[in-house]
C-alpha cells in the first residue's frame, strides 16, 4: 500500500524527447546527511553509465520545503555547495564521482535540506524518426544539520485512514520542535487501541515510508504499516525515538 507523500527516496523522470538510442544511470546513494562543519561538510554522489552510449549528466541543486504529506516545495538554491565536477561525460560502463563541498554558514542556525538532480543532458537528435531518447533525472536528498543541536519528535495527533480497498491503519502526526531535522524511521511507535495493541519498528518504518524527513519547526503525517482491528474506533500512538547522529 503507498499513500501519496509517504516515500521520498527519490524523483525520477523519463521524458521522451525525440529521437535516438536510450541511455540509463545508476545513481548512489539517494539519501546524503551532512553537517555544516567537520568531516561531514563533505559527500560524493556516484553514477555509474549503464548504456552503451557516452553518458552527458550535470548537477542541478534545489532547495527543499516539504509540507505535512512530505510534498517538497522547491526553489533555487544558492552558493551553498561547491560540486565537483558540475558537468561530465561518462563514457559507457564508466563510474563518475560528484564530490560535494558545504560552503554555506559553518555555525549554521538550523537543518536545511536540499536536492542533488542528476540531470541526463540531452544529446542532438539524429533527424531519425524510429529512435527514442530516454532523458533521465535522479534526484537525491541531502540534509544538512548545524554542528550543535539533537533532534526530537513529538506526537501531536492520532488517527485512522481508510484506503481504497476499505482497510483501516493508523496515522500519526509528528512535530520536530528543535534546529536539527528529524529522520522518523529512528523511531519506534506503539499503536494501541482499547485492549489491542502493536509496536512497530525502526526497520519496518524504514521500509515502508522511506526516509521521512521531519525538518525543524515542521509537522509530518505518516500512516502506519499494520491494519486495524474492526472493532477499533479510535487510536492512540506512542512514539520513542532514538536519532542517529
Amino acid at each position: 500500500m503507498r499513500f501519496p507523500g509517504q516515500r521520498l527516496a527519490a524523483y525520477f523522470f523519463c521524458l521522451f524527447c525525440g529521437i535516438s538510442a536510450a541511455s540509463a544511470m545508476t545513481v548512489t546513494p539517494m539519501q546524503i546527511e551532512m553537517s555544516s562543519i567537520g568531516r561531514q561538510s563533505r559527500g560524493v554522489i556516484t553514477v555509474v553509465n549503464d548504456s552503451e552510449l557516452p553518458l552527458p549528466v550535470e548537477i542541478v541543486i534545489k532547495r527543499a520545503s516539504l509540507d505535512q504529506r512530505g510534498v517538497p516545495r522547491l526553489s533555487n538554491a544558492g552558493e551553498e555547495f561547491l560540486v565537483m565536477p558540475p558537468q561530465a561525460l561518462i563514457a559507457p560502463g564508466a563510474t563518475q564521482n560528484f564530490r560535494l563541498q558545504w560552503l554555506g554558514e559553518p555555525l549554521l542556525e538550523k537543518s536545511e535540506s536540499f536536492f542533488f538532480y542528476v540531470n541526463q543532458i540531452p544529446i542532438k537528435l539524429s533527424g531519425r524518426h524510429h529512435d527514442v531518447q530516454l532523458v533521465f533525472s535522479v534526484g537525491v536528498m541531502a540534509n544538512v544539520a548545524p554542528p550543535r543541536g539533537v533532534p526530537a519528535l513529538n506526537v501531536v495527533g492520532s488517527s485512522i485512514v481508510i484506503d481504497k480497498s476499505g482497510r483501516r491503519y493508523p496515522a500519526i502526526t509528528v512535530e520536530n520542535p528543535t534546529r536539527v531535522h528529524a529522520l522518523f524511521p529512528q523511531s519506534t511507535v506503539q499503536v494501541s487501541s482499547g485492549s489491542w495493541s502493536e509496536t512497530i519498528s525502526s526497520g519496518e518504518l524504514a521500509q515502508f515510508i522511506g526516509i521521512g524527513l521531519v525538518q525543524p519547526g515542521h509537522r509530518r503525517r505518516f500512516v502506519l504499516p499494520v491494519v486495524l482491528p474492526a472493532a477499533a474506533a479510535s487510536v492512540q500512538c506512542k512514539l520513542q525515538f532514538k536519532p542517529q547522529r
